[in-house]
């Protein structure tokens, strides 16, 4: 049997070890560059080993500037998800993984670019050193390595402040403009920013254009010196001088009269080149998304439902979305450049598409309040607010329909993204419409099921209907309410005992209370389908996705042979 780990940890394993094993390749090849090619050897003996140690980090921070902006394209990302048998489900599976590429790429930036600024203050103070020593070899212009400098012309002997020389620079204001962004976006994102000041986070975060602008601009002086006349091979001649070239190994031991002048031309720039692919196709992702942005939304309902929840049913020509899949949402009169991912609760099968928004912050507050939530009614529809959408975006729960055997876990408002499978399985049974899905578990872990009333009333919809048809095995439904029995829930029961009816949701499904054993779950399940692919498909906290993560290695591939075999999915966005 193959292991859990080769199934759900190898694929990314690879992508994630290439990218890593690429960084530490082109670091070395940089490194050794300016640490041995002799057309940086003026620049060694001035700059001395943190030349290496800032070039070195530069390529680094080059190649992933190629990458930063890719993973969120989230169009390229469905694209790439949408074409069906074209691309495996190991490869879809690492694609859900942009959102962590993205964040692994970005640490890896601001390692590279830490260890560049901090060679590059040492170089500063070098460059300020130097200019109280005369030329440094003969040549047919200023002293090396200062000739683009402001400083070139500055007599030698002339003390310096290091911070003075590098203020100057176009490289070092840039590089101090583009630090400073840099920090400003990492703060930001980090996690409790984002989920405690979305809008900072959201704001901050579009420095990317100033950091990459300074980028761009960052070696536009080309301060770093390359001598052009440099060449390993030469010929001495018979009274030791060398015609043509200056090769320094030879002639930095030898009188300056007895080699020709050493000849310098500027580095760079080189980062736009690196950053051109990437970018491009950024922006065509976001003409596309302003594109879309500007197509008509037309409001066909918008529903109050209990605890706090609107739903929005809207239509949108040429609007198709699959079953799991998530829009961006925006209220220009609330926020004209907020754009926040709500799941899809509708089915594809239906003639509308909808989102539910639960009121839980500042933004949906005004939304809700603007719709007329919590008033005295809704408004008109003519009074409602102007909604802009942009998507459906891919998720891995679209992949469900794929396995013989779904297995669907939503913890909290995670629950969202199983409301469009659950009814689309629906549909596609009452339609006989193929599909391989056969069984599907289905796992709801809450605090209160009160939270999310729309859900449970949507659930025994389906669940009732299935009934009918007879098809009560293809579901299976548990419910588990986290923060224990309460006393309202036993007076509850003991008023609707007997019914078949669950007393607190009212399903057909008995409520559980407490947490899921799930060493006992997956070991009902795996024996119940020997030898089958089980897709579980998860959203929710990252506690309980790790958990989940590790019961999926540990029952896949077990000792017996006869276990069934679980791919692990989880929602980002």
């Amino acid at each position: 049997m193959v292991s859990g780990l080769v199934i759900n940890e190898l694929p990314k394993w690879i992508v994630f070890g290439s990218w890593i094993c690429m960084n530490i390749a082109l670091f070395i090849y940089q490194f050794y560059n300016f640490t041995v090619l002799p057309r940086y050897f003026y620049s060694r003996v001035v700059l001395r080993e943190a030349l290496s140690f800032a070039r070195g980090p530069a390529i680094i921070i080059n190649f992933n500037i190629i990458l930063i902006l890719l993973p969120v394209c989230r169009n390229l990302i469905s694209l790439l998800r949408g074409t069906g048998r074209c691309v495996p489900r190991t490869v879809k599976r690492v694609l859900d993984k942009n959102l962590t590429f993205h964040k692994a790429v970005a640490w890896m930036i601001i390692a590279a670019s830490a260890m560049h600024i901090m060679a590059h203050y040492y170089n500063y103070e070098r460059i300020a050193a130097i200019v109280r020593v005369g030329p440094l070899v003969p040549t047919e212009g200023p002293r090396p390595p200062l000739q683009a400098l402001p400083v070139a012309s500055v007599p030698p002997g002339t003390p310096l402040d290091p911070i003075a020389v590098c203020l100057v620079t176009v490289a070092g204001l840039t590089g101090h403009v583009i630090t400073v962004a840099l920090f400003l976006m990492v703060t930001s994102s980090l996690e409790f920013m984002r989920r405690s000041y979305f809008e900072i986070f959201w704001y901050t975060h579009h420095l990317f254009v100033i950091f990459l602008l300074g980028l761009a601009f960052h070696q536009f002086q080309q301060l770093l010196p390359v001598q052009s006349n440099g060449e390993d091979a030469f010929t001495v001649g018979p009274t030791g001088n060398v015609t043509g070239t200056h090769p320094p190994s030879y002639c930095s031991l030898v009188s300056p009269i007895q080699c020709a002048a050493a000849k310098f031309k500027g580095a760079g720039p080189l980062s736009w080149k690196f950053m051109l692919g990437g970018l491009t196709i950024y922006i065509i992702e976001r003409v596309i998304r302003f594109i879309r942005s500007l197509q008509r939304v037309v409001l066909i309902k918008v529903v109050q439902h209990p605890s706090k929840t609107i739903e929005f049913q809207m239509r949108k020509k040429g609007f198709h979305a699959e079953a799991g899949q998530y829009v961006f949402i925006n209220v220009p009169s609330v926020a004209l450049f907020e754009w926040h991912p709500f799941t899809l609760t509708s089915a594809p099968e239906e003639d509308y598409f909808s989102a539910h928004i639960r009121v839980v912050g500042d933004w949906t507050e005004e939304v809700a309040r603007q719709f007329g939530s919590g008033g005295d009614g809704f408004k008109q529809s003519f009074e409602l607010p102007i909604v802009a959408i942009d998507g459906p975006f891919g998720t891995a729960s679209e992949d469900v329909f794929d396995h013989e055997v779904g297995m669907l876990v939503g913890a909290g408002i995670g629950v969202t993204p199983f409301a469009s499978i659950l009814k689309s399985v629906f549909y596609k049974l009452t339609t006989e419409k193929a599909t391989a899905l056969k069984k599907v578990y289905f796992y709801w872990i809450c605090p209160e099921p009160q939270s999310f009333e729309w859900f449970a009333s949507m659930l025994a919809s389906v669940e009732e209907q299935l009934s009918q048809r007879g098809m009560s095995d293809f579901l299976d439904i548990h419910i588990y309410l986290s923060r224990g029995w309460k006393d309202k829930d036993a007076f509850a029961v003991y008023l609707r005992e007997g019914e078949n009816k669950d007393a607190v949701t009212g399903l057909q499904a008995r409520t559980h209370y407490g947490r899921p054993d799930w060493s006992n779950i997956f070991d009902e399940i795996s024996l119940s389908h020997p030898k089958t692919n089980i897709g579980v498909f998860f959203c929710g906290p990252p506690v309980l996705s790790h958990s989940l993560h590790e019961k999926c290695n540990e029952f896949t591939g077990r000792s017996d042979g006869n276990r069934a075999r679980f791919f692990y999915n989880k929602e980002n966005f």
